[in-house]
Formats: structure tokens, sequence, C-alpha cells
């Protein structure tokens, strides 16, 4: 029986361990695409990052969602979270940080919608009817905040080492742009 509960449920500290390793390596790549110049690319890798960040905090919280989310007799939200939630699908991301910010995550509902405007860049470039940038220069410097944005709550977790390594690369290599 414990076999057919998916991944996340059967080893949820292993699960979310990976998410914020996946996190930091697309935030690492993130930070050496900009100082490479490529703005989209960066701006694509740093939503990434984003979206396994949200899922390691879902994961690695989801007992007291699902638990919140019963209290208030969402068994819809419930479900959703068991089926697709805690990968931190696109659509959902605004409602997951809104869950998130519930349990004392501050700021994550203001964040995820600037990477939504990133996301919306790395897809769009400077279209003036869909980008939220009206120049090249706006997108980085709001690439570079909330980069900084990303180390500063992944800082505030515990780390392992590996994950304390690749965080002081980042740092290392942000401060380099």
């Amino acid at each position: 029986m414990e076999s057919q509960l998916p991944k996340f449920i059967r080893e949820p500290e292993k699960y979310s361990r990976l998410r914020l390793l996946e996190s930091l390596q697309e935030l690492y790549l993130s930070v050496e695409m900009l100082k490479a110049g490529y703005s989209r690319n960066s701006a694509s890798k740093l939503f990434l990052s984003w979206k396994a960040l949200l899922s390691s905090l879902v994961v690695a919280n989801f007992n007291k969602i699902v638990e919140k989310k019963k209290k208030e007799g969402k068994e819809d939200d419930v479900k959703w979270y068991l089926r697709i939630g805690y990968s931190a699908p696109t659509t959902g991301l605004m409602g997951i940080s809104r869950d998130l910010e519930d349990l004392g995550f501050k700021g994550l509902v203001t964040l995820t919608t600037a990477m939504l405007g990133i996301h919306r860049y790395a897809y769009n470039g400077l279209d003036e009817d869909i980008s939220p940038f009206h120049s090249r220069n706006d997108a980085i410097i709001s690439i570079k905040e909330l980069v900084r944005a990303e180390v500063e709550i992944i800082s505030s977790m515990k780390l392992g080492d590996e994950e304390r390594e690749l965080l002081e690369k980042i740092k290392k290599k942000l401060n380099e742009i």
C-alpha cells in the first residue's frame, strides 16, 4: 500500500530537499546567464527556480496546509494539492503563495507576482503589450533584485552542506555582476 503513495508523501524530506537543490541549481544558472548577458534565459531559469522553491516549501509544510484546508472545509483544495499542487504548477502559484503566507512565510504573494512578470519577460521579451518591462535594463535590475530575494529566503532555511555550498557560489557570482 505504501508504494502506491506519491513519492512526495512517502519521502517528504527527501523530495523537499531535491526540489530545494533544483531551485539552487536553476538560480545558479540564472546568475550565470545574466552574467553572460542572456537576460531572457536568466529570467526563465529564475522562474523555474522559484517554482522549485515553492514546491519544496509546499512539501515541507504539506501536513500543515492539508490540516488548514480540512478545517476550512476545502476538500477540493486538499485533492488538488495531492494531485498536482505539491509540484507548484504555474497556474497555482498565487494560491500556493497565499497558503504558505497563511502559515507564516512573509512576502511570497508579492514575490510570486514579480516572478510571473519575469516569466512573461522570459517568453515575450520587451513586447510592450505583454512584458512588464520597457527596457532590457529594467528587466536586469528586477532579475537581480528577485535573485537576492530568493537567496534571502533560502538562506533562512535549514540547509545541508551541498545546498550551503551552492548558495555561497550564487552569492559570489551575484556580487560579480
